[in-house]
């Protein structure tokens, strides 16, 4: 049982590592093999829209014309069984490192075989071989625990690059606010525990 920790977190220590080293312990003790993937210390040049890796359309990974990191990571994302995906809020949505992120991913790991209604072409996952699990984790300066709703913006893109292009069922998430005035709680730290736990348990149920 594997999961991947992949984080778009810029600095290696504050709330939001703290959080995601709590909700690995949660799931190593409850079993998983845990690898944590910190994009910002990895080589993953932005996409080029060259369009390569949408006509390869056959194996589960599309080629990329780009050889940097990318390429090891999306191994290990078909090889893992789920993901704890972290970022900070960055204006309401996801930051920069996840953002790259995700448009490295969406074609090389989907195909444009996917309809909805009369559009064609949007993107359906490659991955498909077995039920994968994630939850999010997200932190936010300024943004109150009870606000999230109107400014959820990287919880959304964060489950939609599980769901849609890693095809991984989502358990749980973790929304940690006004970080600026009031530091991280015990509770909170609890909760992140929990989650990695309930990842790793889903995980083992779904198998």
């Amino acid at each position: 049982m594997k999961v991947m920790i992949i984080t778009g977190n810029p600095k290696s220590s504050g709330a939001l590592a703290a959080l995601t080293e709590e909700a690995a312990r949660g799931a190593a003790e409850a079993g998983a093999e845990v690898e944590f993937i910190r994009l910002a210390e990895k080589d993953i040049n932005c996409c080029r829209f060259c369009l390569t890796c949408v006509e390869d359309t056959d194996p589960q990974i599309g080629e990329c014309v780009q050889k940097d990191d990318m390429g090891e990571i999306l191994r290990k994302i078909v090889d893992a069984d789920g993901y704890i995906m972290a970022c900070p809020m960055s204006g309401g949505r996801e930051n920069a490192y996840m953002k790259i992120f995700e448009e490295r991913c969406v074609m090389a790991l989907c195909r444009p075989t996917k309809r909805i209604m009369h559009v064609k072409g949007i993107p359906e996952s490659r991955i498909a071989d077995k039920q994968r699990y994630a939850v999010t984790i997200t932190t936010a300066g300024v943004i109150p625990n009870h606000m999230r709703v109107f400014f959820n913006g990287s919880i959304k893109e964060m489950s939609s690059i599980a769901g849609e292009i890693f095809n991984a069922e989502m358990v749980g998430s973790l929304f940690a606010g006004r970080l600026f005035y009031r530091g991280l709680s015990k509770r909170e730290k609890r909760k992140a525990y929990k989650l990695g736990k309930n990842l790793a348990e889903s995980i083992m149920a779904g198998g």
